[in-house]
């Protein structure tokens, strides 16, 4: 009879689970387009070690040194071991919860005969267990919530991992870019001091009068000037560069490599529907999305009947040795069901919430998208516009160069004046300032668009885990 009854309970079971309530996650309604308005330099993804294309080990080093030293990098972390530890929670919620008890206990009793007490020892085991049958799938719902909070939480380590490397990289560009600049200032102030030596040889002689000289010293001292605001700079510089790697500011950067030496690689950028799985952050947004449309699901559940099934088995014996020989023993199955009636409209204003709170999630991934399709066809057109852009300043520089040593051997000649001089002499430090920048810039250019490909990260190849 007590089978009959078990079977007859596991039956009902699986029965009722079968009505579970389910909410269709709603339509994005976004159109991505074909191909990206900015032409890329091939349709092929990048690589997820897309630092190698630059053939540094120095950036290979500084950005295996911030994955493993970053502050940010292990917030997150932490995040997602507590998004890992509440999907096991929620999952327990499917699961019988079984419970042990045992206990004992003594009395006296008075003898109606006054001749004492009369005393007694009673010991007790029990066993109980509950299960709520998941009816309408709340708890269902709600694990399936958690594992979706769980992979957002996982993306958003990614995403967080693809700036810091991108930031990483950016800094050091900056820092490098920095150095250079400081050496053109140094070299520029060099032939300055021997553009001045001569003047004033110059000027001993007669040749010269005292304007030119005055004109030169003033120069001299407006690049010396400039000399503390770029150390200052590169200053600022190697201590964020620090912060990112989680280091203290007196650490030690390898920074040896020259600007001039680093090229720029061509980047592809595959094709846009690909954006989708390819950049963590609208993976995230995505699984939020899903997160939300759970709770919506759960919350709706619980304006519906529960229903809670318990068992209990116990055993009771006057010794302890009883307990394994021959004890009394007593067990009951119970089933319960339970309707919300009235709770001042809780669980009403709970499912209007999550409807709002999964329209929110919905815009929120619309416009994930559309920054992100943004982001690369913004980054292509800065990639290919940089490009062009050193390329004329480098024949500037190329021009401006050779104007200054025939200048200053025409001076020596007596052949122009001494303003000619100094306008070419400005002409071709500028010109070299403005190549470092704006190969630098090149360099961020390709950097950014790095990051708004994601990296060249892919879901199954996780680039940082704690």
């Amino acid at each position: 009879m007590l089978i009959k009854r078990g079977v007859l309970l596991t039956l009902m079971t699986l029965g009722l689970t079968g009505c579970a309530i389910t909410t269709p996650v709603p339509n994005t309604d976004v159109t991505v387009p074909v191909q990206w308005s900015q032409p890329p330099a091939d349709n092929q993804w990048p690589s997820a070690q897309w630092w190698e294309q630059y053939q540094s080990q120095e950036l290979a080093t500084l950005l295996q040194r911030g994955r493993l030293g970053n502050l940010d990098l292990a917030t997150s972390a932490s995040r997602l071991l507590q998004a890992d530890a509440l999907s096991r929670q929620a999952g327990a919620a499917l699961l019988p919860q079984i419970g042990a008890g045992l206990s004992g206990n003594r009395g006296d009793t008075l003898r109606s005969d006054g001749n004492g007490d009369l005393s007694r020892n009673s010991y007790s085991a029990t066993l109980n267990a509950s299960y709520e049958v998941d009816f309408w799938g709340r708890n269902r719902a709600s694990v399936k919530s958690a594992q979706a909070n769980l992979q957002a939480s996982r993306f958003d380590l990614e995403t967080l991992a693809i700036t810091v490397d991108a930031t990483v990289a950016t800094t050091w560009f900056q820092l490098l870019e920095n150095q250079q600049r400081l050496r053109l200032a140094s070299d520029s102030l060099r032939i300055a001091e021997r553009v001045l030596d001569l003047i004033q040889a110059r000027y001993r002689f007669g040749a010269a009068d005292g304007l030119e000289l005055s004109q030169q010293r003033t120069l001299v001292a407006q690049l010396r000037a400039s000399l503390p605001a770029l150390e200052q700079a590169g200053l600022q510089l190697r201590n964020s560069l620090a912060l990112l790697l989680g280091s203290t500011p007196d650490t030690a950067l390898p920074i040896a490599t020259a600007l001039a030496t680093i090229q720029p690689p061509k980047i592809g950028a595959g094709l846009p529907i690909e954006l989708l799985t390819r950049r963590p952050d609208i993976r995230a947004s995505e699984a939020r999305l899903v997160a939300a449309n759970a709770d919506l699901t759960a919350a709706r559940a619980a304006l519906l009947p529960s229903i809670q099934l318990t068992g209990q088995y116990g055993v009771q014996s006057l010794a302890l040795s009883g307990l394994l020989n021959n004890p009394m023993t007593a067990w009951n199955l119970a089933a319960g069901l339970t309707q919300p009636i009235f709770q001042g409209g809780r669980l009403r204003a709970q499912v209007e919430l999550n409807e709002a709170r999964q329209e929110e999630l919905l815009i929120d991934y619309r416009r994930t998208l559309l920054s992100a399709l943004g982001d690369v066809d913004t980054a292509l057109g800065a990639v290919r516009q940089a490009d062009v852009q050193y390329g004329f300043l480098a024949l500037a520089n190329r021009e401006a160069e050779l104007a200054f040593n025939l200048a200053e051997s025409r001076y020596r000649a007596g052949a122009i004046t001494l303003q000619t001089l100094l306008d070419t002499q400005r002409t071709w430090y500028q010109s070299q300032d403005s190549l470092a920048q704006q190969r630098t810039n090149w360099l961020l250019a390709t950097v950014d668009l790095y990051r708004a490909l994601g990296g060249g990260w892919a879901e199954g190849a996780l680039s940082y885990l704690p």
